[in-house]
């Protein structure tokens, strides 16, 4: 092809047509590509975290909808932002969703306290008992930050985080009034 000369560009429609005139001709699809096994599997218990982390969000994230909220879930993990609820032009809040998985206690780690920022902890009972629903504990980043600095400790129980909410439901820290 000549460089003064155009490439014809297909339509969608166009397109669709010739994909599904071609579907069945083997000759028109090139050879498919095969990617070789890992030297080095990944251990098994990094399999099993990597799935529950997808879990707690996506559990999270289906509660969130659930009250109505419009939530979305963050493909980067920019100021440990897992999941963004906005409720108004301008106006929203953040989630940091941390995964359990049968411990009692949180081991802490560095965090970012903010105003509009929320922990969310899922803790899962153990893997045999997959069908049970999780254990969710939310709290203000500013509010655990205080929990954290009074207990000066490495780790926090879980049952410090049930007293903290006094038998509140969980998800009344984040009761808003959804976007319009």
């Amino acid at each position: 092809m000549r460089k003064n000369e155009k490439r014809h560009q297909l339509t969608d429609e166009e397109m669709d047509a010739l994909v599904i005139a071609e579907a069945d001709d083997p000759s028109a699809w090139g050879d498919p590509i095969l990617v070789a096994a890992s030297m080095h599997p990944r251990p098994a218990w990094m399999t099993q975290a990597r799935h529950l982390d997808l879990a707690a969000k996506f559990f999270v994230l289906s509660v969130l909808h659930r009250m109505g909220l419009e939530a979305t879930l963050s493909s980067s993990r920019t100021d440990n932002v897992d999941i963004a609820i906005v409720l108004q032009a301008g106006r929203a809040l953040t989630v940091e969703v941390k995964t359990l998985s049968g411990v009692k206690e949180w081991r802490v780690s560095p965090f970012r306290a903010a105003d509009h920022h929320y922990f969310i902890f899922v803790s899962y009972p153990p893997m045999e008992e997959v069908t049970v629903q999780p254990t969710v504990y939310v709290i203000a980043s500013k509010r655990l930050r205080r929990l954290v600095a009074r207990r000066k400790a490495q780790s926090l129980p879980l049952e410090l985080l049930a007293k903290e909410m006094a038998g509140r439901d969980p998800w009344q820290e984040l009761a808003v009034v959804p976007a319009a």
